[in-house]
C-alpha cells in the first residue's frame, strides 16, 4: 500500500514540540503523545528532529485524540529525508515536533500543477495549463469561466446559458440553455438565384452543404419533385 499523501492541503501548527508517552516501534502506525492540543489530521510530524541517525519524518492522516495520533498505513512513515528507509523504532520520551517540511510544499505545488505551469525549465511556466480531468458538460447546470475585461481581467464564472444569450447572433436564438435556430431574428429579403440555403444531403451522411437558390429553380424546371420543409425554431 502506498502512503497516502495527495495534492491536497495539510494541516500546520507554529510552535508544536510535545513527546512520545510510549515506545513506537519500526512498524507501528499510533504514536502514543503527551499532548496532541492544536494538532489536526491530516499533519506532518518530525520524530527526534534533532537527531541525524533517528530523525523520522511521518504524515498523519488518522485520528487524533488526546493522547494519541494515527496513521492509516506503516507507508505514512519514512518519507524522503528520515534517517531509515526502514527499521526506526523511538524510546518514550522523544521529541516530536510539527517543523516545515519539503513534502508540505510538493503538495501544494501538486495542486499548482494542475492549473498551472510551475515547471522551472518549462517554456510555459507560469501559464496556465489547467491538467485536470474531463467531464462531461451539463448545460444547464454547469458553469465556465472567464477572463472578465470590465474588470481588470479577473477571472469571473458564468453559466452556460447567459454565455450563449450573449453571442446568439441574428437568426439565433437560446432555449433549455441550447442555441436554436431562429428565424423571427432574421431580418427579412428577395430571394436571388445566387442566393445561397442549407440543405440536409441525403447522399452524404444528411450533413449539411449549401446550395443556391437558382440551382433549386433548375432542378424545378428540370421536373424533379421537391419536398422542402424548413424547420427553423
Amino acid at each position: 500500500m502506498a502512503d497516502t499523501r495527495k495534492a491536497a492541503e495539510t494541516n500546520l501548527r507554529n510552535a508544536f514540540e510535545t513527546t512520545l508517552s510510549g515506545t513506537l516501534g519500526a512498524t507501528d502506525t499510533t504514536l502514543n503523545l503527551t499532548s496532541t492540543t492544536g494538532l489536526t489530521s491530516p499533519i506532518y510530524l518530525v520524530i527526534d528532529p534533532d537527531s541525524s541517525t533517528s530523525r523520522e519524518y511521518i504524515f498523519i492522516d488518522g485520528t487524533i485524540n488526546a493522547s494519541s495520533a494515527a496513521m492509516s498505513t506503516v507507508d505514512n512513515r519514512y518519507l524522503t529525508g528520515s534517517a531509515a528507509a526502514s527499521g526506526l523504532s523511538h524510546a518514550s520520551g522523544t521529541k516530536v515536533r510539527v517543523s516545515p517540511m519539503a513534502q508540505m510544499f510538493e503538495d501544494i505545488w501538486d495542486a499548482v500543477g494542475k492549473v498551472i505551469d510551475g515547471t522551472w525549465s518549462s517554456g510555459t511556466a507560469g501559464e496556465v495549463v489547467f491538467n485536470v480531468a474531463a467531464g462531461a458538460v451539463d448545460h444547464t447546470a454547469d458553469e465556465i469561466f472567464i477572463r472578465d475585461a470590465n474588470d481588470s481581467n479577473k477571472v469571473k464564472r458564468e453559466s452556460i446559458s447567459d454565455f450563449l444569450s450573449a453571442i446568439d447572433g441574428a437568426g439565433l436564438g437560446v432555449a433549455s440553455s441550447q442555441l436554436k435556430v431562429d428565424i423571427n431574428g432574421s431580418s427579412s429579403g428577395t430571394v436571388a438565384g445566387g442566393d445561397e440555403i442549407l440543405f440536409g444531403d441525403i447522399d452524404d451522411s444528411n450533413n449539411i452543404k449549401k446550395t443556391t437558390a437558382q440551382d433549386i429553380a433548375n432542378l424545378a424546371s428540370a421536373g424533379v419533385s421537391l419536398g422542402l420543409v424548413l424547420a427553423l425554431s
